[in-house]
């Protein structure tokens, strides 16, 4: 009798059960017509769990995320390239990393709308690292650090912003100093409980 080679065998279990439960949940085919992307990379540390890859912008004079914390990715070049190799092409730009090298796309999360730039589709994509990447920033990203998901709940805080002499209150995760708030905060808010629910499945 023939041994069923499993799916990406190299991922872990916690990995593989997130892929089933995203592939479980029903979206509108949106992926094809957004503005912007980003990524949602998982490395899935041995007794520690679950890690993300945050970015903090450079700061750039006419850039409306200049120094804000937030995932890899950017701007489609429309008719030019797909979301999806648009995603490649981004995080390798970013951090350095070959998705197709490294990673195996999990699912997506649904579309949204950064809060100043209403008008742009951003399609957040889920990908699980078969092994703890070298992370090499390019000139737009000033730094980037791992955040365990299992922790950012307990991280929930207001938070006080200023963008362009403005003033706001947010809803953030505050990660050692570093305010996660806007798209970015949307995107692991949602992320979390598809995580709980998955493990619990499993």
């Amino acid at each position: 009798m023939r041994a069923r080679l499993l799916p990406n065998p190299d991922l872990s279990p916690n990995l593989l059960h997130l892929k089933d439960k995203l592939a479980s949940i029903n979206r509108p085919n949106e992926g094809d017509q957004v503005e912007a992307v980003v990524a949602i990379l998982l490395w899935d540390a041995p007794r520690r769990g679950l890690q993300t890859l945050l970015v903090q912008r450079a700061e750039r004079e006419g850039d409306p995320w200049s120094g804000q914390i937030g995932l890899p990715g950017g701007r489609v070049k429309q008719a030019i390239e797909t979301p999806r190799i648009a995603l490649h092409r981004e995080v390798e730009e970013e951090v350095g990393l070959k998705l197709e090298e490294v990673g195996v796309e999990l699912g997506s999360l649904s579309v949204g709308h950064p809060m100043r730039r209403m008008e742009m589709r951003v399609q957040p994509w889920v990908y699980g690292l078969r092994v703890k990447p070298k992370v090499s920033i390019g000139s737009e990203i000033a730094g980037s650090f791992w955040v365990n998901l299992a922790e950012l709940p307990s991280k929930k805080k207001m938070s006080e912003i200023t963008i362009r002499t403005q003033h706001w209150s947010v809803e953030s995760f505050v990660v050692e100093g570093k305010v996660v708030w806007g798209f970015t905060y949307r995107v692991l808010t949602e992320l979390i409980p598809i995580l709980k629910a998955s493990f619990e499945a499993s």
